[in-house]
């Protein structure tokens, strides 16, 4: 079929998309953007949405034990493994209506014009919409899609609680009437690379680069890894601002500043030695609000470090750097750094052969487009459980993780032309 063909399909499909987004917003807004709690009744309301678009379109919808959604367009041979696409349906607080939403609005969108154009896939394509990826509800990201692919241990469910209710994830799944019994007890996965040839996701760039860049779409090469520390402090000692000379302080801002700027510093030696796509950031910096004040020496400062990078080289040279700062420093200023567990991910490339037919499509389309590397997304769940994954960005204004989201339905249109051609292309072959 030619590529023009689909595209004109997908257009025609647009008002679809944006009926549905208009949906989500209204029905999942809070008074700055849309609040989507992971397993809550607005993320509930949006599966639904969902579902219900679905089933208008005649196809199968069905949720795993776990809350996450299937729409399913049935293939010819229902026996061989499924092609997915799709992203997740939570959103952080206040957020914006298309972080997640937009991949699985995508992916619904492009089965809706390959329907219209009467074509029956020779295998299933299943859109998925996700539960939990966001790591503000739960400590960690990509719940739902850990769930699906059983990376998740199970005593996580007890474990970890939201941090808004308190209640524990088991807590809130059987909330919503899934069954924790049968998912604690399943022993075969929903998702795994024996039943799934292929995930596509289709997500808004959440950084500046196609903006500033004036392009509408990007394939990304590699996911992100993370070396983190979510709850690190130091300690020193408070004392009269006024009496207490250079020599004998031991303030603790001091230290976490020079901290910072000796990383800030790291950062940038190491992307002029030519180290790719790396990122650091200090999320939050605090003091005790019980005891500070103008007049007092801080003797406590809580804080934050993320640095992410493509490789596990420069990843685990930020991890010894931080540590070796973090001791000279505590020597010198005469306090003590208690940074606490080190948390983080692996880099993931994304599959060479998917983001190939993904360029073929957009090459074929008409649509300039650059790679880069991205930050995490289900995707990353997925190409570590051995399914091939690759991923499509969209240019998004004003970030993401805030109301602001401003992603124009063009963009959304050719992102989705690219994402239902590559679909075709790969549910034609039986060798994807």
């Amino acid at each position: 079929m030619e590529v023009q063909t689909i595209a004109k399909a997908v257009e025609a499909r647009l008002p679809f998309a944006a009926s549905l987004f208009d949906s989500l917003f209204i029905q999942t807004r809070d008074d700055q953007g849309v609040t989507r709690p992971a397993w809550s009744p607005q993320d509930q309301r949006a599966a639904d949405l969902v579902a219900e678009a679905a089933r208008s379109l005649d196809f199968h919808v069905s949720y795993d034990h776990a809350g996450n959604l299937y729409a399913t367009m049935p293939g010819k041979n229902r026996t061989v493994p499924g092609i997915l696409t799709g992203s997740h349906l939570d959103s952080v607080p206040k957020g914006g209506n298309y972080d997640g939403a937009a991949g699985v609005v995508a992916g619904l969108t492009a089965l809706a014009a390959l329907k219209d154009l009467g074509v029956t896939p020779e295998t299933d394509i299943t859109v998925l919409g996700l539960r939990g990826e966001e790591s503000v509800w739960y400590g960690i990201a990509y719940v739902g899609s850990r769930l699906a692919v059983g990376s998740l241990p199970l005593e996580q469910l007890d474990k970890l609680h939201r941090g808004d209710t308190g209640l524990s994830l088991g807590e809130h799944i059987s909330a919503l009437g899934y069954d924790i019994e049968a998912l604690t007890q399943a022993t075969t996965r929903r998702i795994s690379s024996s039943n799934t040839r292929a995930y596509l996701e289709l997500h808004i760039e959440q950084g500046p680069v196609l903006v500033s860049e004036g392009l509408s779409v990007a394939i990304p090469t590699t996911i992100r890894g993370n070396v983190r520390f979510p709850y690190a402090c130091c300690l020193g000692a408070y004392a009269h601002s006024a009496a207490a000379p250079r020599a004998h302080r031991q303030d603790a801002v001091f230290a976490v500043v020079e901290l910072v700027a000796e990383l800030d510093r790291f950062w940038v030696e190491q992307e002029a030695a030519g180290v790719p796509d790396t990122v650091f950031t200090v999320g939050k910096l605090f003091t005790d609000a019980n005891q500070h004040a103008m007049t007092k020496v801080p003797g406590e400062c809580s804080f934050t470090l993320n640095f992410g990078g493509t490789t596990q080289a420069f990843l685990d040279s930020a991890r010894s750097r931080i540590y070796e700062v973090a001791e000279k420093i505590a020597g010198k200023r005469h306090v003590k750094f208690q940074l606490g567990d080190c948390v983080g991910s692996d880099p993931t490339p994304l599959d060479r052969k998917l983001r190939s037919l993904l360029k073929n499509s957009a090459d074929a389309l008409g649509i300039v487009h650059r790679e880069m590397a991205t930050v995490g997304h289900d995707a990353s769940i997925f190409a570590r459980a051995g399914i091939p994954s690759a991923m499509i960005l969209i240019r998004n204004q004003h970030g993401s993780h805030n109301a602001q989201e401003r992603m124009e339905m063009s963009d959304f249109g050719l992102g989705t032309k690219i994402i239902a051609s590559t679909i075709l292309d790969l549910a034609a072959s039986q060798h994807g």
